[in-house]
């Protein structure tokens, strides 16, 4: 009796080992999470540590590489915080499996201070995007981002700030880069293309002469359209205009001294949207002049 008890024993162990041998084994990959980051890339006395910060964007998936678009707010360089406007943007990227990061930066001062001869103008705002590009160029990959295709996305004030980023080569060298570390810029609904010809003619001219002075060999180096000769390369360009006949030609004569040297660029008018409109379009439900034209610029730059 003993030994048949032992025989149905071991008969019914080697049973529920070949089952288990045998079971279909599910294999549970972990969700993906969207996930952010709020870095300080840099640290200057006596300034905000906000003002030299940025948002990080980026999802948990962090072994594959993936393209980075650098958010640059407005604000007339003296309001304005990197969480404005952000969740259609945020959407959208994602969507694409960007990753998005919103860059604050050092603000001029308001309400407007044009007498004080300390306050923060330019060169201060651009200074501080490159030193935002150079954080990402360094550190980007721990959160899933290839330093090799980052492109600038910026609205009004921080359109005229990415433009000159990518035409003025002297910000990105100053920090041991170079114009070919950014391989698109889009330039939202800016009429700061010429800095002098605003500060003489403008609507808006205090809001000029406070963020960037009266001298004019500065302001000509302020100025993106100023930038551009035809023995530099330059990344790609994409301009959205809009607005009254003198702002859409000015973004026109930035386009046409692009072209003229060999940029390459293009642009589309979003003249059915407001100044703040155009940029809440970008990524917006059912939105498809803003948003398709950037996604098939950045889809050409990142390729």
């Amino acid at each position: 009796m003993q030994n048949q008890i032992m025989k149905l024993l071991a008969l019914a162990i080697s049973l529920f080992l070949f089952s288990c041998d045998n079971e279909d084994t599910e294999i549970v990959t972990p969700q993906i999470q969207n996930l952010k980051a709020t870095i300080e890339y840099d640290k200057i006395n006596g300034i905000d540590s906000n003002l030299l910060s940025m948002d990080v964007y980026y999802n948990s998936d962090t072994n594959t590489l993936k393209p980075i678009i650098v958010y640059i707010h407005g604000g007339g360089w003296s309001i304005g915080d990197k969480s404005n406007e952000i969740e259609n943007k945020l959407n959208l990227f994602r969507s694409l499996n960007y990753i998005l990061i919103s860059v604050n930066y050092r603000l001029s001062p308001f309400p407007f201070e044009v007498s004080n001869a300390n306050r923060i103008k330019y060169p201060d705002h651009n200074i501080d995007i490159a030193n935002a590009v150079l954080w990402i160029n360094d550190n980007i990959k721990m959160y899933g981002g290839n330093k090799d295709k980052i492109a600038l996305l910026g609205h009004s004030a921080g359109a005229h700030l990415a433009a000159l980023t990518g035409t003025n080569k002297s910000f990105l060298e100053n920090v041991g880069l170079g114009l070919s570390n950014i391989k698109g810029v889009a330039v939202i609904d800016t009429e700061g293309f010429d800095i002098n010809e605003q500060i003489t003619s403008g609507a808006n001219q205090n809001m000029y002469i406070n963020a960037f002075g009266t001298n004019i060999i500065v302001n000509n180096e302020a100025s993106p359209i100023h930038n551009i000769v035809n023995t530099v390369s330059y990344p790609k360009f994409f301009i959205a205009k809009r607005g009254n006949p003198q702002r859409v030609r000015y973004a026109n004569n930035f386009i046409d001294v692009l072209e003229a040297n060999g940029v390459s660029v293009s642009h589309v008018d979003g003249s059915i949207y407001d100044h703040s409109g155009i940029n809440n379009a970008i990524g917006e439900s059912n939105e498809v002049l803003i948003t398709n034209s950037l996604k098939a610029f950045f889809a050409e730059c990142f390729q």
